[in-house]
């Protein structure tokens, strides 16, 4: 054998011993892998291993499905709150936040309607509109002398409440009731040529809607924007104080009339105020001149006093007066209807569920200014729930009234919460018949 071959024969011996090293280290390898698998320990450690391996994944799991139903749970006590808070202080309309944001003073002054002398606006009732914010006036007899006059004193009350920017435009009334009582010779409507009451079959309806659509219309050409009618009282017949200003006797026919009156009003865009609650038609006197009384049972002002009241606010009458009424069955203490809380708030803004405006009628009627001052009588009237008191006449009356209800809601007599819902209905009514600025 030469050199070369024994060189080869040596390398094929070492590889072979490698082949068998190899060999014999995978076939120990193979028979340790086998005695593991033959090994109980083998299979319960792998066992342990899953095990472990399973109740981490359940408790993982676990932990996010309580982690979701925390944050569901934590949602659902969120909008149950955002509910109940949203149910419990509801979020102010805009005339609540314009009234919120206004001076007492000027509130005050929203609450209260005058009248003033002479044919022109006089220096106290523009000291009235500007210092004092009055956000109503009253036109008389004494005020009017021609259409263009009246026209052009109503367009400058407005205009010097403009000048101290008011929130709203003034409400400008007057008493052009018809019959018996109207500042207006030619202006309708006419209830006794002939009484609309007197009407028959569907005549008196159609009239009485027809004629308070007119004189809407043709007062609002002058400037006012408020009509202190229909008057809803039911008559107690011939002699009775309300005879020539009432549609009649018949409390079913007052009532269908006073509605279609309240009707053709809202149809005019014009402020209506039926009057005088809870029922003037019966009474023993003229409160003009003394306080008098109505002496009738709860049950026939149920049936005869109350539904011309109940119709026009189904119709939606936006403000109703109240007089200055003695009415043993609905106060046995005597106070006048206009400074009753049983009967201004219990019965006609709770009982008969009114949601407008309440005025009282001229606190300087003898019925009021025979028994009180201008300024106490003011403060009652608002105590017992009126929302506008109207001090008609004298300068002095007007501004001791003013002062008593800004001193009354300082002290803690009237609660400024209550003249926030009256400036508020106030308000709310002058937007809906278009007086805002």
């Amino acid at each position: 054998m030469s050199e070369k071959d024994v060189a080869k024969e040596g390398v094929r011996r070492v590889d072979r011993n490698k082949s068998r090293k190899n060999s014999s280290r995978r076939s120990q390898k193979r028979r340790g892998i086998s005695k593991w698998l033959k090994s109980p320990y083998f299979w319960f450690a792998l066992a342990a291993v899953f095990a472990l391996a399973a109740a981490a994944g359940f408790l993982v799991m676990k932990s996010r499905d309580g982690s979701a139903s925390a944050s569901e749970n934590t949602a659902t006590v969120a909008e149950t709150t955002s509910d109940t808070q949203t149910a419990t202080v509801p979020a102010a309309t805009a005339t609540e936040q314009l009234v919120a944001a206004m001076p007492l003073e000027e509130k005050i002054g929203q609450m209260m309607m005058v009248g003033f002398e002479g044919l022109e606006p006089s220096a106290e009732i523009i000291s009235a509109i500007q210092e004092k914010h009055i956000g109503a006036v009253i036109l008389f007899g004494r005020n009017i002398d021609s259409h263009e006059q009246v026209a052009n004193t109503n367009a400058a009350l407005q205009a010097h409440a403009a000048q101290v920017n008011q929130p709203v435009k003034l409400m400008i009334a007057v008493d052009q009731e018809g019959g018996a009582t109207r500042r207006f010779t030619d202006i309708g409507p006419y209830y006794s040529e002939p009484m609309i009451g007197e009407m028959g079959g569907d005549a008196a309806p159609a009239a009485a809607q027809q004629q308070a659509s007119s004189a809407a219309r043709d007062l609002k050409k002058l400037g006012f924007n408020t009509n202190l009618a229909p008057v809803v009282d039911v008559s107690d017949g011939w002699g009775s104080i309300m005879d020539v200003r009432s549609y009649g006797t018949d409390a079913e026919l007052v009532a269908e009339l006073g509605g279609m009156a309240v009707r053709g009003y809202n149809n005019a865009t014009t402020i209506s105020c039926p009057k005088h609650f809870p029922g003037h038609g019966s009474a023993d006197g003229d409160s003009e001149d003394g306080l008098p009384t109505v002496d009738l049972s709860l049950e026939v002002f149920e049936q005869s006093e109350f539904p011309p009241f109940q119709k026009v606010i189904e119709e939606g009458a936006p403000m109703i007066m109240v007089a200055h009424l003695v009415v043993p069955a609905l106060d046995a203490t005597g106070t006048p209807a206009s400074l009753s809380r049983p009967i201004v708030f219990d019965l006609l803004r709770t009982k008969l569920a009114f949601p407008g405006v309440i005025i009282s009628d001229d606190l300087e009627m003898g019925a009021i200014t025979e028994n009180m001052g201008v300024g106490a009588a003011a403060v009652a009237a608002v105590a017992a729930g009126n929302d506008m008191i109207i001090v008609a006449h004298t300068t002095t009356n007007q501004l001791e009234a003013y002062e008593a209800l800004l001193a009354a809601v300082k002290s803690g007599q009237l609660k400024e919460v209550d003249i926030n819902k009256s400036v508020t209905r106030i308000i709310d009514m002058k937007k809906k018949y278009r007086l805002e600025k």
